[in-house]
């Protein structure tokens, strides 16, 4: 259950991934991975609109139920579109479901397995590992791998007892007060998905307007937000730029390794947060993990790739030792109410992957104009497998902007919101 929880995105994501490629890498095919990540990007704030959540296994067991019912819909193809949507729908909010019904069961004493995640990101390394060579034989032999999980998941949550048998899923009443953020997150997360899969000159003007609504919004969020959720929303932003961008320099590039070294390095910087922040928590050192982050994106400018790679490890290993340091200031946070921490956190990490996304891509797009006056040559390169050498000038300064709006976003929160840590309090 850890290990599909974990790769709840991961998963699904590759596999349509595949089929893209599969499929000719046409726009038709892409629809696919499209919708489930604008769905899985959605629901989570689209849920809001039904009150508060008081009953997060029954979220967790409706997910599972619409997940499996989407895989299973996926074996066939004519409707595989379809498949997906019900897949994201049923994946959105799988994760903060499944851990809120953990934090319950560590509060009543009754969660014994306190290495859980870890062997869970260790499995999901095997899953990963194991479904990329299941797609030599046949794609559907992957997605049976995912079934298989699904099942199992399914399987265990049966036998978890409901701490809430009565309670009602929402709070109520039905409320479309959350429906701007949702359509934001919608329209958002359609432009640079769909941009990135398909070259739309539609979707390029929608990623461009979401762009400039999100740089207003930012300077809102800052004053209005606490810090810990501000480092959430900067850490997804950073960690999914730098997956991001590596898709993108290393498919353009022709550097296919490469490209599989960053995503095992993302994974491993992920285990190596975990183990550090408990032992670097105990130092008078722990704070270094905030301005560390932002070495790391610094050092992943440096000439070659392996500094690339280097940054990058540097970076995701202090962004998940950050998510481990606020994470306490979730739970002790009196605004959010009773079991809602893990969908409050999972919002603001979504916000930040969207809007990280987003800012690539726009930047992707301008900054190839200035050099080559075609805004979606990058673009092209990508989705029909295009190796262009031509194209690392952009891509380099693309990635220098990325870094240097991440750094000054950092540097502001240190300077006006990391104090509070200090003195442990918001």
């Amino acid at each position: 259950m850890e290990a599909l929880t974990l790769g709840s995105i991961v998963l699904p994501n590759i596999f349509f991934m595949f089929y893209f490629i599969q499929s000719g890498r046409t726009t038709a095919a892409a629809l696919p991975v499209i919708f489930f990540y604008v769905m899985a990007k959605t629901v989570p704030f689209a849920i809001r609109s039904f009150g508060k959540v008081q009953n997060p296994y029954k979220i967790l067991a409706a997910s599972i139920g619409l997940t499996l019912l989407g895989t299973g819909l996926a074996l066939y193809q004519p409707i595989i579109s379809e498949a997906a949507t019900l897949i994201g729908i049923g994946i959105g909010c799988l994760k903060p479901a499944y851990q809120q019904l953990k934090d319950e069961y560590r509060a009543q004493g009754e969660w014994h397995y306190p290495k859980a995640a870890l062997y869970g990101i260790l499995y999901l390394l095997f899953a990963l590992v194991l479904g990329v060579a299941l797609t030599k034989i046949s794609l559907l032999a992957f997605l049976g791998e995912i079934i298989l999980m699904v099942l199992l998941g399914g399987a265990l949550t049966s036998k978890l007892p409901n701490p809430w048998p009565s309670t009602p899923t929402f709070t109520g009443p039905l409320s479309w007060r959350p429906l701007i953020a949702t359509l934001l997150v919608f329209s958002m997360g359609l432009g640079a998905r769909g941009l990135k899969q398909t070259g739309s000159a539609l979707l390029l003007f929608l990623t461009l307007g979401m762009w400039l609504v999100m740089l207003v919004g930012f300077s809102r969020l800052q004053h209005l937000v606490k810090s810990s959720r501000l480092w959430t929303f900067w850490t997804g932003a950073t960690t999914n730029f730098l997956l991001i961008y590596s898709l993108f320099y290393f498919d353009t590039l022709d550097k296919m390794p490469l490209l599989f070294t960053a995503y095992g390095l993302f994974i491993l910087a992920t285990i190596g947060g975990l183990l550090l922040s408990p032992q670097l928590k105990k130092t008078s050192y722990w704070w270094f993990a905030f301005p560390g982050a932002t070495l790391g994106l610094i050092l992943s400018l440096l000439p070659t790739d392996w500094y690339y790679l280097a940054g990058l490890f540097i970076a995701c290993l202090f962004c998940s030792t950050i998510n481990a340091f606020i994470w306490p200031f979730y739970k002790q946070d009196a605004t959010i109410p009773p079991l809602n921490t893990r969908f409050v956190r999972q919002n603001f990490n979504i916000l930040g992957t969207v809007a990280s996304q987003v800012t690539l891509i726009s930047l992707l797009i301008i900054t190839n104009f200035l050099f080559n006056l075609h805004g979606r040559q990058i673009l092209h390169a990508y989705y029909a497998h295009v190796p262009d050498q031509g194209l690392s000038q952009p891509l380099w300064i693309t990635r220098l902007v990325c870094v240097i709006l991440l750094v000054i976003v950092a540097a502001i929160l240190i300077r006006r919101k990391l104090p509070r840590i200090f003195n442990k309090s918001e």
